[in-house]
C-alpha cells in the first residue's frame, strides 16, 4: 500500500515538466542537482520506450491484417 502512495507520487513529480528542486530559496549542490537530473532523464527514456514499443506492436498488428 505505502509502495503504490510512493510510485504514485514519483510518477506525479517526474510526469511534470523538469523543474531544478528549490529548497528554502536555495538550490542544491551540484551533485544532488545532477543525481536529480539523471533521474528524471531516465523516467522520460523510459516513457517513450513504452510508447515506442506500443507504436511498434500496432504497426506489427496493422502489418498482419490481410488487404
Amino acid at each position: 500500500m505505502a509502495g503504490e502512495q510512493i510510485r504514485d507520487r514519483y510518477d506525479a513529480f517526474f510526469s511534470s515538466e523538469f523543474m531544478p528542486l528549490i529548497r528554502h530559496d536555495q538550490t542544491q549542490g551540484a551533485p544532488e542537482r545532477l543525481a536529480y537530473a539523471n533521474e528524471f532523464a531516465a523516467f522520460q527514456l523510459g516513457q517513450i520506450n513504452v510508447k515506442l514499443g506500443r507504436l511498434i506492436e500496432l504497426m506489427e498488428q496493422r502489418d498482419k491484417v490481410p488487404v
